[in-house]
């Protein structure tokens, strides 16, 4: 299956299980997006280890702000009861600069509602936020962390790590309000009878060992029981929730938490506050691949390893041969940057002694020669840049001259752009220089060709090119490879490695930002063939 997609603030993005989205839009007040990327969201009108072995760990940069508010922050806060509570640059202003969502808060100036506090049109109390901007107090906010639906909403909040939520595939499903009668199933689920009984018939094979016997499409479905029943439901408005009654096969689904109901079926939590039955999901292994963090110990260039593991390779009698041993898929090796070639090949020497890799076999990262800064431009600044090649299926992240981290991507799978034709037709990721224009924790990324196709809360999302964006993909593990619809997928890991360590850095509890002058220095993107 292979789709388009974009992010729907619901913003607009690029991206399904079988490929990627294309790029994020927003809600009633954003303009329809129709690509395979992710655009920025529209303002609303008014206010309503060795060097094969695994990676090492990919710490917070140090300049980079946690991606929620600290838990031993004081002072007064304003908290957020919608999906999309607004930024503005100045009370009553219709441009936004960032937003909040379902949950989350921001502190006020000085952490002082009198302070805080501001006269302005569209709304009855303008509050000014830190570090700045303006959020009206009305229905969709509260400044009482005690209020009831603000608590629900935290309760099934999002996290602010690689998975922000857990994910699964939609095997077509209803979206329930409220804890359904089985009466309402049976209108909603015209097969439920027989499809819960086949559940139970699974569930004694699974018991007796027998789990090479369930039916294809069904195999990967979790049907165990949560062993959690359900707490009283809070009762929210509309506005939380995304505008669907369903969640259509090859969709994906973004959870909190799960729970069983008396009659023996465990429910999905949805991250926004709705129900889902789990027996109708497939839920998507954790990818645990991870880019390196380049130090003095480990330094470029150096060759990862896409697609399958790779033979080591030895000199003997003047040939390099293969040994019994190879570099296993996405494992990386420091290279020493002598090469050898030997007919139409070329071998590259690695700094494990004695052992060599073809060119072929490898996606071999290098020291950029230039930057795309003028020699005088932001003096004192990090310049920070990103050094993306879409048929090498790298990225390189810089601080001027210096290369700081280096992992594998997924750019889109028409690979480059076709001369005369729009990107976005032909799934290709465009090449050129570019900066972060918005930064999003996480957002829904809807297909441009079907609007039923959804793909829930993709994570850490970095537009740079109208809506193509970096972004993360959990819904699969083929780094290096041509995979998305036009964007640049990096791991869940990565990608929340790259989103803290960009600029201009999401303030804290800030749910989005956008990429303006206010925020000082933004990395660029460099892309190339």
């Amino acid at each position: 299956m292979r789709r388009s997609c974009w992010i729907l603030l619901a913003l607009a993005g690029c991206a399904s299980p079988h490929e990627e989205p294309a790029g994020v839009a927003l809600p009633a007040t954003a303009a329809a997006a129709t690509a395979s990327t992710v655009a920025a969201p529209t303002a609303p009108a008014t206010q309503a280890a060795s060097a094969s072995a695994a990676s090492p760990e990919a710490p917070m940069p140090a300049s980079a702000e946690p991606a929620a508010p600290a838990a031993d922050e004081t002072g007064d806060r304003i908290y957020a009861k919608a999906r999309f509570v607004w930024i503005t640059k100045a009370p009553g202003s219709s441009g936004w600069i960032g937003y909040l969502t379902l949950g989350g808060s921001v502190r006020l100036l000085e952490g002082s509602r009198e302070k805080a506090k501001t006269a302005g049109p569209g709304c009855d109390a303008w509050y000014r936020v830190e570090p700045r901007g303006y959020v009206c107090l009305d229905a969709n906010t509260t400044l009482d962390a005690g209020d009831a639906q603000y608590q629900a909403l935290v309760t099934h909040a999002g996290k602010a790590d690689a998975f922000p939520f857990e994910y699964g595939e939609s095997l077509g499903t209803p979206r329930y309000f409220g804890l359904p009668t089985l009466e309402a199933q049976r209108r909603s689920e015209i097969d439920l009878d027989e499809h819960t009984a086949e559940v139970a018939r699974l569930r004694e094979l699974i018991a007796a060992g027998k789990s090479d016997t369930v039916e294809p499409h069904l195999r990967g479905i979790d049907l165990s029981l949560a062993g959690v029943k359900f707490p009283a439901l809070p009762a929210l408005p509309a506005s939380v929730r995304e505008n669907r009654d369903k969640v259509v096969r090859g969709s994906t689904v973004a959870w909190s938490k799960a729970y069983d109901d008396e009659n023996g079926r465990t429910w999905l939590y949805t991250s926004d506050h709705a129900l889902v039955p789990r027996d109708r999901v497939k839920p998507y292994p954790k990818a645990t691949f991870k880019g390196v963090v380049l130090d003095d110990k480990t330094t470029l260039p150096i060759a990862f390893f896409r697609k399958k593991a790779r033979p080591k390779l030895a000199r003997k009698d003047g040939k390099f041969v293969e040994t019994a041993e190879s570099f296993e898929r996405l494992s990386f090796v420091m290279l020493t940057g002598t090469s050898e070639k030997v007919g139409k090949e070329v071998f590259l020497e690695t700094k494990e002694p004695g052992i060599w890799v073809r060119e072929s076999d490898a996606a071999v990262v290098r020291q950029a020669e230039t930057v795309p800064f003028l020699a005088d431009e932001l003096p004192g600044a990090r310049r920070t840049w990103l050094d993306i090649s879409v048929l090498g299926g790298t990225l390189v992240a810089y601080e001027d001259r210096k290369p700081v981290f280096a992992t594998l991507i997924a750019p889109g799978r028409g690979g480059t752009p076709f001369p005369g034709k729009d990107p976005v037709s032909t799934a290709s990721t465009p090449t050129g220089t570019f900066r972060i224009d918005g930064k999003f924790r996480w957002a829904t990324m809807v297909s441009s060709s079907d609007s039923n196709i959804v793909h829930s809360e993709v994570q850490w999302v970095q537009n740079f090119h109208g809506p193509h964006a970096l972004h993360g993909a959990y819904w699969h593990d083929g780094w290096g490879e041509l995979m998305s619809g036009g964007c640049v997928n990096l791991s869940p890991i990565d990608s929340k490695w790259v989103f803290e360590w960009t600029e201009p850095s999401l303030p804290k509890g800030w749910h989005g930002i956008r990429s303006v002058g206010d925020f000082g220095p933004v990395t660029r993107v460099v892309v190339r063939p």
